[in-house]
Formats: structure tokens, C-alpha cells, sequence
């Protein structure tokens, strides 16, 4: 059973109630299991505040207390209940859905003393709280928008107070470190997760933004993470003095591992570029010089001399179009001897196992556009019985080899003077490794290349 209502006892309390007009005042009695909760004094300022009215408020606390937004309910029935248990302070901010629909924040504030019969009384305020909870809303959305925005540029944040020798880091600087969002860290362990041949020039920057820069410095740097993994971080810092000299460093570091790996194959490429210009410019200048040797005439020199560029360069479109891989033997066989008479040129397919190094395609090219250019001159696509077979045959361990036969064509005899191909193959293809042994046959003309195997 509960007791009767009482009025509110303190005169003094009631007479300051009017003068405050940032808020309502109120007393409220509680039951001793805070299972019972009434209203004993209410300030006229409720019906400006929650749009009703105090006296149906003291008639009814389920009035006022169904004003609480619904998201918010569970958590102040748990802190009142709490409250009057444990007869201490109460102060909690809420939400209110006014009956106009309006919903305005509050701030409620209530100390408990002895009433009778176990119960308490309790003197509390109501103040608006709206501006300021929504000045902080809308900070803290501001904050959670820029969270976002720093995680979408993968940036980490760290600050160290050098007096007080504590370093705190971001969750996300934390990751970029291979460890978890509460593990514990420090000047010490970030030191020793810098790698070795990088901490000197750390430290070495830090020193020159303190005594010469005025406080900013920027690096590139590596760090071994906690699972053993290498990576690359771009870390900006600034030192903040006061009067007392340097006081905090704050900063920021950006994972940079796959621009640093991409870089590095930048340069590998470059390098692999100047070094193929190089040899094909190298390339060209020994087919003008061997062509202008072997040509009777202005007319055959151009000739000659356009279809071996051309040759050339349909082997440089076969390993620009491998996109960097090594190109395989029957492409390049293919593209080579695309100019010729493909019906009578039998390819093995196992040749497209075999894989070339880019120097020695190239060369490759050249000297099978060589042996297809004589062939239709003096060899087996001379006449139109005759066929070319190539095929893989075994070599030694670590090489690739080939054979190149002619067969249906008209006798052949051993030249009496060295021609390009051999030229060539002293040019090129001895400086990769590679080997021919020509046949001259009364059957047709053969040849066997060897070269490095390429994986």
C-alpha cells in the first residue's frame, strides 16, 4: 500500500520555484523498491516545457513520464530505479516528444532525502538542454563524417607529449602496425618497430624540425609490423613549442607499400626499356651495316633491308602484346613467318612450351626470316613441292632447342660466302647463349638452334 500524497514541505524550495525560468522545478516522492513514484509539486513552467500541464502531471507521472522518447526509456527507468535504491544523486540527459510532436532535449537533476515510512523525497529540475545537445549532434556528426573521410584516405593519427614520454596513437595507426585497436604502445616499442636502416633518418629528421626547420618534418620510411611483414609509411609530424621549449609532436602516416611497389616496378620496367632500346637499336645498326655487305643494288638493299625492319618489328609487337611475359616460341614462329607460304610450314605444336627471353626473340625473328627468305629463294618453297617441318627436339638440361628442315625442294649446296643468318648469329644470338648447326643435305637444307631455356 502506498501512502497518501503530501505536499511539498519546504517553503523555500516553492518560493524559488517561480524564478526559475530555465527550467521546472519539481518534488517527487518514491517507495522504498522504487516500484511507487508520484508527483507532489510540479512548477507552472511544465505546460512551456513538455506541452502539458502540472497539475495533470501530479494527477497522473505517467503523463510526464511518457514523454520520454521511446529510445531512451529502458535507460532511465535502469538510472531512476538506481537512483532511488542506492538514494543517490540523479542526472541524465533525455529526449522529450512534446504532444505537439516537437522533440526537445533535457537535462533532469534530482537529489533524494528522508520522507516517512521509508520513502524518499526528492528535489529536482528540468532544464532545456536543445541547443547545446544539438550543437554537440551535430559536432559529433561533423567528427564521425571526418573519421570517415580520414579512413577513406587510409591516414593514421599519433601524438607524442615529449615531456610526459606518452605516444598515442589512432585504431588505425594501430593497424598500420599489425596490432589491435587496444593494445598499448610507446616510444620504445614504436622505436623498435622502425626498421633498422631506417631509424637513424627517422631520428635525423626529427632533430632538424626541432632545432632548424621550426617543427615540421616529412619521410618516407619502413617498418617491420608485428606479424614480420615489411611496409612502407609516409609520416608527416609537426612539433608544437611553448615557452618551455618543444612540447608535443603531432602527426600523421600513410600506408605507401604498393605505390613504393609500383614504383620499384616503374623502374624495373625503365630499366628493362632503356636496356631493350639499347639493344635494338644495336640491333638495327648491324642489319643496315650486314644488309648493305650482301646487296648488289640500291633497289635490293632497300629491299632487303625493309623486310628484315619489318621482321624486327613484328617481334616487338609480339612481346609488347605478352604484356611483359616472356613470348613463346610457336607465336613468335608464327608471327615471323607470317609473310611466307604458311600451307607449306608444318609448326610442332610443343614449340608453344618454349619460352624466350626478349633479346633473343628478337634475334630469333630476324634469323628465322632469314632461313624463310632463303628458302623461297634457293630452298624447298623454291618450287611448289617442297615444305618446311619445325619441330622441338631434345637438348640438355637448362636449354631449348629446335630444328628447322626443308624437305621437297630442289639439291642444295653449302654457300661459298658467310650470309646474314650466320652474320646474325654472331651478332646476336652467341651473346644469349644460342647455337645453330646447319646441314646441307642432297634431301633439303636443316638446321638445329639451341639456346638457354627461359622459365
Amino acid at each position: 500500500m502506498g501512502k497518501p500524497p503530501s505536499e511539498a514541505r519546504d517553503p523555500t524550495f516553492r518560493a524559488l520555484a517561480p524564478a526559475m525560468a530555465l527550467g521546472m522545478v519539481y518534488q517527487m516522492e518514491a517507495s522504498p523498491d522504487a516500484a511507487e513514484r508520484r508527483f507532489v509539486y510540479v512548477s507552472e513552467n511544465c505546460l512551456a516545457l513538455n506541452g502539458v500541464t502540472a497539475e495533470a502531471v501530479m494527477a497522473d507521472p505517467t503523463v510526464f513520464f511518457g514523454l520520454v522518447a521511446p529510445e531512451h526509456r529502458e535507460r532511465a527507468a535502469g538510472a531512476t530505479r538506481q537512483a532511488i535504491l542506492a538514494r543517490t544523486p540523479l542526472d541524465i540527459e533525455l529526449a522529450f516528444h512534446r504532444p505537439d510532436g516537437e522533440v526537445r532535449w533535457h537535462r533532469i537533476t534530482s537529489a533524494p532525502r528522508s520522507d516517512r515510512d521509508g520513502w524518499t523525497l526528492w528535489d529536482g529540475i528540468q532544464i532545456d538542454i536543445t541547443p547545446r545537445k544539438r550543437a554537440e549532434l551535430e559536432l559529433e556528426e561533423q567528427r564521425r563524417r571526418l573519421e570517415v573521410a580520414v579512413d577513406a584516405t587510409g591516414l593514421g593519427f599519433w601524438d607524442y607529449d615529449i615531456r610526459a614520454r606518452k605516444l598515442t596513437w589512432s585504431e588505425h595507426t594501430k593497424t598500420l602496425f599489425g596490432l589491435a585497436p587496444e593494445a598499448e604502445v610507446s616510444l620504445p616499442s614504436f622505436i623498435a618497430a622502425i626498421h633498422p636502416e631506417d631509424r637513424s633518418r627517422l631520428n635525423a629528421a626529427f632533430v632538424e624540425a626541432r632545432d632548424v626547420k621550426g617543427g615540421d618534418f616529412a619521410l618516407d620510411h619502413r617498418i617491420v609490423s608485428s606479424d614480420g611483414a615489411i611496409r612502407w609509411l609516409s609520416s608527416s609530424g609537426r612539433i608544437m613549442f611553448d615557452d618551455g621549449g618543444p612540447k608535443v609532436v603531432v602527426g600523421t602516416s600513410l600506408d605507401i607499400t604498393e605505390r613504393q611497389a609500383a614504383e620499384a616496378r616503374q623502374r624495373l620496367v625503365m630499366g628493362e626499356l632503356a636496356h631493350r632500346g639499347k639493344n635494338g637499336l644495336a640491333m638495327v645498326l648491324a642489319i643496315v651495316s650486314q644488309t648493305g655487305r650482301s646487296a648488289s643494288s640500291v633497289a635490293e638493299y632497300q629491299q632487303l633491308l625493309t623486310a628484315r625492319l619489318e621482321a624486327m618489328a613484328r617481334s616487338q609487337d609480339l612481346m609488347t602484346g605478352a604484356g611483359g611475359r616472356p613470348p613463346d616460341l610457336l607465336s613468335l614462329l608464327t608471327e615471323a613467318l607470317r609473310p611466307f607460304d604458311g600451307a607449306r610450314i608444318r609448326l610442332d605444336p610443343e614449340l608453344g612450351t618454349v619460352r624466350l627471353n626478349p633479346d633473343l626473340a628478337l634475334a630469333l625473328a630476324l634469323l628465322l626470316h632469314e632461313l624463310a627468305t632463303n628458302a623461297t629463294k634457293y630452298g624447298a618453297l623454291s618450287i611448289s613441292a617442297g615444305h618446311i617441318e619445325v619441330s622441338r627436339v631434345a637438348a640438355e638440361p637448362g636449354r631449348s632447342a629446335f630444328l628447322w628442315r626443308e624437305r621437297g625442294g630442289p639439291p642444295v649446296s653449302k654457300p661459298g660466302r658467310i650470309g646474314f643468318g650466320s652474320r646474325l648469329l654472331q651478332a646476336a644470338l652467341r651473346p644469349q647463349g644460342g647455337r645453330i648447326d646447319s646441314a646441307f643435305e642432297p634431301e633439303g637444307f636443316s638446321a638445329r638452334l639451341e639456346f638457354p631455356a627461359q622459365t
